[in-house]
């Protein structure tokens, strides 16, 4: 940050802009209002306080009403890129594709209001809690900036009413189901191999899509897990951005290393990875196969549940089978857990490798 003496302070942003923060009076309370001006040069910056003096910048403000579309756009591009990591960017890019597309995007954003922006949230509660906290600080974010420019004299994200999502229960697969699957994948051409995996290493499946084969170390019995495909369905670090390592018993690395060795690529696509449908697709396809095999042998059908079941299969199993919840954690990759964060030695590889050999599902479900 350059001071300067009695008028304000500049500071160049990432991306080259020039940003001067200037203190314009007090408010009701006695606390400084600062207004900042934006320029490639610090000679534009206070030109565009000198209008602002003269109320030049309220005229421009009023004449030049952006939409809260279009607002969004020129934030990103102004304030956002190249001021936070790329992934990061593109995220913000593709959540506010939500926004262009509710009535809300093509709102003046003088005129939005915290009932519009508690509408938006509601039209967008089938998704996940994760998702809808990014989008109300990527929302809440740009009406700061907005007021900041006077393009608006209030955040209606403050005070909209953004209820809580029921969160559903948990589902995961029997130890009896859970066989049947294991035992089915070892024999399925088509996806088995990825539903075997899911199952015996409690990946996600944004980390199977981009799970190659490089990554398993069949000698040694482990998967390196370092990459995902994220929303934009491109290449990037898992969810909680570090990289992880997988051990496999015994038997898993046998088998894989039969079916997998001397192959290169990713294990589900070859070439490239495949899309979320494509997944999804070839997900519900397996289970379908199987349950015709099932009703041919006179058998109950098993019911499809969501990729995401054989994760919490994964550490359900593991958990029965005395394994440590720490241990499970660091296996699944979670951050959040205080557990996780006191057993900081559970991610030291040959622990765990001892752990999940003490600790075997596959064989207390034979």
């Amino acid at each position: 940050m350059i001071r300067k003496k009695h008028d304000g302070s500049f500071r160049k942003l990432a991306n080259g802009t020039i940003e001067f923060t200037v203190s314009v009076g007090f408010d009701v309370y006695g606390k400084h209002q600062r207004k900042r001006f934006y320029g490639k040069t610090e000679i534009e910056c206070r030109k565009k306080y000198k209008d602002y003096l003269k109320g030049g910048e309220k005229e421009e403000s009023r004449s030049k009403e952006y939409t809260l579309s279009a607002w969004l756009t020129l934030w990103l591009e102004t304030f956002k890129e190249g001021n936070v990591e790329g992934s990061t960017y593109k995220d913000y890019v593709y959540l506010s594709k939500h926004i262009r597309e509710h009535k809300i995007g093509k709102m003046k954003i003088s005129q939005v209001k915290s009932l519009h922006i508690t509408e938006f949230f509601k039209s967008i509660n089938n998704y996940s809690d994760a998702l809808r906290k990014k989008m109300r600080f990527l929302l809440n974010g740009a009406f700061e900036s907005a007021i900041d420019n006077d393009f608006c004299a209030k955040n209606p994200v403050r005070r909209a009413v953004i209820a809580k999502k029921s969160q559903p229960e948990k589902e995961a697969f029997s130890e009896k189901e859970t066989k049947i699957i294991l035992d089915f994948a070892k024999t399925d051409e088509l996806f088995g191999i990825s539903v075997y995996i899911m199952l015996n290493t409690g990946i996600r499946s944004q980390e199977m899509r981009a799970l190659t084969i490089d990554r398993i170390d069949f000698e040694n019995g482990v998967v390196k897990i370092d990459r995902a495909v994220k929303r934009t369905n491109e290449l990037g670090k898992p969810k909680n951005g570090k990289t992880r390592f997988i051990p496999l018993e015994e038997e898993v690395a046998e088998f894989l290393k039969s079916k997998l060795q001397g192959r290169t690529g990713y294990v589900i696509g070859g070439n490239d990875y495949v899309t979320h449908s494509g997944f999804r697709g070839r997900y519900e396809s397996f289970f379908s196969r199987l349950n015709i095999l099932l009703e041919e042998k006179g058998e109950k059908a098993i019911k499809i549940k969501s990729p995401h079941s054989a994760r919490h299969t994964f550490s359900t199993l593991r958990q029965k089978s005395g394994m440590p919840v720490a241990m499970v954690a660091a296996l699944l990759g979670h951050s959040s857990l205080a557990m996780t964060e006191k057993y900081t030695h559970f991610g030291d590889i040959d622990t765990l490798s001892e752990a999940v050999k003490k600790y075997a599902f596959l064989s207390s479900i034979a």
